[in-house]
């Protein structure tokens, strides 16, 4: 079947060609797909995008819109208003509105609502951020409602809402007219509830119109409704909308939320979404989960913490690939396959079953002495290996040609990082392609530098251990490590230098100042503590029987503690030297990535020239060239990275996701709500009366009685929400849920109790914790839960 022609101007819903968003918006489209399916949509026409457009072109309307193309612009609603109310609209566009109003009204009643083309997506629903008009009766009164949702379109609230999403400023506006069903009860279902209660349909009701319940100025009575099972105590009109919303996901193919109305005969489906809000599916950054037992020990020094995005990319990647190329020339471990580097809830960890499958396949190495040989430290429980002595002699020359070629060639990376931090080229002037060539250059000697880095500080580790070996007959086992680190004191000191990565490749840099004021005096505490050991062996009764069994002139033993001592020392400064250098590279990218983040800010497309670190390394071009994720996406990054930190570190072992250990348990009075948005956050509470005047920092708790869709640019500020009214399917649920900011609703008194206190929000569990503070008083809040909520079982 033919589509309907885009010039069209009102045409009706379920009848003739189908309608797509282009030409109806999404919301009737909707609709339209609906009513050819047989569901019970009352009689609906639609005001196309073109009527809309036929209006949009006269020159006050036009001049409007070409204001409000900078995101910066502040037009009132009510300015926006009036010019759509007063510019003509064209004789054969009102009189086919005024056409398409009686068809469907009846001699009744009709409401008129919104159906942008950018409205009911999957990823962004647009809940309440347009206009509607209930029981609109009259030519005059349908013809001023249509003019007010066009004019919606541009309302402040709205705009800022598409920024959050990164949508353009080319849309239209279409406008649903639909007969009004005298609703004895209306609601909203949702097939997947968002409260998180698996296999069932939430289905959410009041009496009369259902308008006061999306916008969360009531509180509704809740129903929970087995998806498979009649077995429920819901009564039948709630029973009925969860089977109406479940037919229409089956039909669909997608969870739904939908809005329906129940005349006292029939029950009418009005309108029908996909859910924005699913659950979490983790860390889109995170490695895929597999059985392998992985460990958090021996790579938390190369990659500490939890790791943003783009920083993840570049130093995850580039230790990954070094890891592999070592292995892989000790003829331990194949050039691919599974990730030996593991990012779990925004941390790095180790594959503990690979490290033993590159032990078992090294000849001569048990898998106890791999962790010990190329990370300094045994993790796990492991099995001794079979020894045989001529490939074990081969391997240890492949081992010692592969350290003494680091050797060489960690001077190269050393001088290259040198000339890196001396020359310091000036980045503004260069283009976009010329900046990100430079990166790949920089990122392809971290490459190098990090291999080399590797393989230097297994060299050390294993000159060490040989010193260590070395002096356990003589000193004893416990005494022999802290004697090994008195004579080489100084040898590993860290190295600081302005611009270099603090701690990991492409993380921040030291600033000058926060390094020293003057350089360190050299230690010589080494030197001293080698002359007292070598005073103390000499003395030692079985020292010098031994040299006089051996015929000893020269004190052959001392020369060779002498040689393991420079070759230990030597090793850990050469380990300083070069792990400098791979920060030192780290801190040009990150100087170079700050860069790229400054220009974004500069074209509109991050808030801050640090966001640049929740991109990932391949949006950074895209990016440059306009196509950024839209804000909503680094936000929701932002705040699981802020989570990821709360959850504190990985166990030492695990296998698959470990649950995070979280905060300790809060302290404080605790009162219960609705759980409305996952999540937890602490912060300072702030309640707010007024969106449009009332300021909010970010990160702070906005706290307010209730709210619609003019609040939308504050939820993207606020770390947490608490509402005094509305339930899950409120409009501040669902643009809670869209944000990924945790959300507890029907909280009574909350901008009382809570404003100005130090809270946690706890977005799962449905509950706000007041923390005690010196010099505020207890709140005096009891423990509340809600037990049932309209007669039914509730949310606890």
């Amino acid at each position: 079947m033919t589509p309907v022609m885009p010039e069209a101007v009102a045409v009706p819903v379920g009848h003739g060609a189908p309608l797509t968003n282009a030409v109806a918006g999404g919301k009737a489209a909707a609709l339209d797909r609906l009513t050819r399916l047989g569901f019970p949509v009352p009689a609906t026409a639609v005001v196309t995008a073109a009527a809309y457009r036929a209006v949009a072109e006269h020159p006050d309307i036009a001049a409007l819109l070409a204001g409000l193309a900078d995101p910066r612009a502040a037009v009132s609603a009510a300015a926006v208003d009036h010019a759509f109310l007063t510019v003509p609209i064209p004789d054969s566009v009102s009189g086919a509105i005024i056409d398409a109003a009686r068809a469907v009204a009846g001699g009744g009643r009709v409401a008129v609502r919104s159906s942008a083309t950018a409205e009911d997506m999957v990823s962004a629903s647009f809940a309440g951020q347009y206009r509607s008009t209930l029981d609109v009766d009259g030519d005059d009164a349908v013809l001023r409602a249509v003019r007010l949702t066009w004019a919606s379109l541009w309302h402040p609230a709205p705009r800022a809402y598409r920024a959050l999403w990164g949508i353009g400023h080319d849309i239209a506006m279409a406008v649903v007219i639909m007969r009004m069903v005298p609703a004895r009860t209306a609601g909203v279902a949702f097939t997947s509830d968002p409260g998180g209660t698996p296999d069932v349909v939430r289905v959410e009701a009041v009496d009369g119109l259902g308008e006061s319940l999306v916008s969360g100025a009531r509180t509704p009575e809740v129903w929970l409704v087995p998806r498979r099972s009649a077995d429920h105590r819901a009564p039948a009109v709630a029973a009925e909308a969860a089977r109406l919303a479940l037919r229409v996901e089956q039909a669909v193919g997608t969870p739904q939320d939908i809005e329906w109305a129940h005349d006292g005969t029939r029950l009418w489906l009005l309108q029908a979404r996909p859910i924005t809000a699913a659950p979490d599916r983790g860390d889109e950054c995170d490695t895929p989960v597999d059985d392998s037992e992985l460990t958090a020990t021996g790579i938390g020094e190369t990659l500490p913490g939890v790791i943003p995005p783009l920083v993840w990319d570049v130093a995850g990647g580039l230790v990954e690939e070094a890891l592999r190329d070592v292995f892989a020339e000790l003829r331990g471990l194949p050039a691919t396959g599974p990730r030996f580097v593991r990012r779990v809830r925004g941390r790095a960890a180790l594959d503990l079953d690979l490290l033993r499958t590159a032990a078992s396949a090294m000849p001569g190495v048990a898998e106890d002495e791999i962790e010990g040989q190329y990370f300094g430290a045994a993790v796990g429980d492991t099995r001794p290996g079979r020894r045989r002595p001529l490939r074990a002699a081969t391997h240890g020359l492949r081992v010692a040609a592969v350290r003494k070629r680091a050797v060489l060639e960690s001077e190269v990376v050393i001088g290259a990082a040198d000339e890196i931090a001396t020359a310091r080229p000036d980045l503004t002037g260069r283009s976009d392609e010329d900046l990100l060539a430079y990166r790949g250059r920089l990122v392809a000697l971290g490459g190098r530098a990090m291999t080399v880095e590797i393989t230097v500080a297994s060299a050390a580790t294993a000159a060490y251990q040989q010193l260590i070996g070395f002096l356990t007959p003589h000193v004893g086992e416990r005494q022999a490590a802290s004697t090994a680190q008195r004579v080489t004191a100084g040898a590993g000191v860290a190295i600081r230098r302005a611009g270099m990565s603090r701690a990991i490749f492409a993380g921040p840099a030291w600033t000058a100042s926060e390094l020293p004021s003057s350089a360190a005096e050299p230690s010589h505490g080494g030197e001293q503590a080698l002359a007292e050991l070598e005073r103390r062996l000499r003395a030692m009764p079985a020292w010098r029987r031994v040299r006089m069994l051996t015929g000893q002139i020269v004190d052959v033993r001392i020369h060779l503690l002498r040689r393991l001592v420079r070759d230990a020392a030597d090793g850990l400064a050469r380990r300083e030297r070069t792990k400098a250098a791979v920060l030192i590279v780290g801190g040009e990218v990150r100087r170079v990535h700050v860069e790229l983040g400054r220009r974004l800010v500069e074209r509109g497309r991050l808030a801050d020239a640090e966001q640049v670190d929740l991109l990932r390394d391949r949006e950074l071009a895209p990016a440059l060239r306009g196509a950024a994720p839209p804000p909503v996406v680094l936000a929701h990054r932002a705040r699981r990275l802020d989570r990821q930190r709360a959850d504190g570190p990985l166990p030492v072992r695990f296998t698959g996701v470990p649950r995070p250990g979280g905060p300790a348990d809060a302290v404080g009075d605790q009162v219960s709500g609705w759980a409305a948005s996952p999540g937890r956050h602490t912060g300072r509470a702030r309640a707010v009366i007024d969106p449009v005047i009332s300021a909010l920092d970010d990160g702070e708790v906005l706290v307010a009685t209730a709210t619609d869709a003019a609040w939308s640019p504050l939820f993207a500020r606020a770390g947490a929400i608490v509402v005094e009214r509305g339930g899950p399917l409120s409009h501040a649920a669902i643009v809670a849920r869209e944000l990924g900011v945790p959300a507890v609703l029907n909280l009574a008194g909350a901008t009382a109790l809570l404003d100005g206190r130090l809270v946690t929000v706890d977005g799962d569990a449905g509950v706000v914790i007041i923390h005690p503070e010196p010099g505020r008083p207890a709140s005096g809040a009891r423990i509340v839960h809600l037990e049932a909520v309209g007669g039914q079982e509730g949310p606890r």
